[in-house]
């Protein structure tokens, strides 16, 4: 497996590489917040809800021509 040549460039500023991060944080918020309080803070249709919103912004940011090829 070789790593495109800019690939810290991609990883800071795409579009999908930010919906994967956010994607990712939303999985585990829930969690993370049940444990904290004791209690779900919001319904977990909303977590799913952002989380289908995450995914399809990054298939739409791997589609979108972002000007970061060198």
């Amino acid at each position: 497996m070789r790593l495109i040549d800019n690939w810290r460039h991609v990883a800071l500023r795409s579009h999908s590489m930010w919906a994967q991060y956010l994607a990712l944080i939303v999985l585990v918020m829930p969690e993370a917040l049940f444990v904290l309080l004791g209690y779900d803070v919001a319904s977990p249709r909303l977590w799913w809800s952002a989380g289908v919103a995450l995914s399809a912004y990054g298939v739409a940011g791997r589609l979108i021509n972002q000007g970061l090829s060198r």
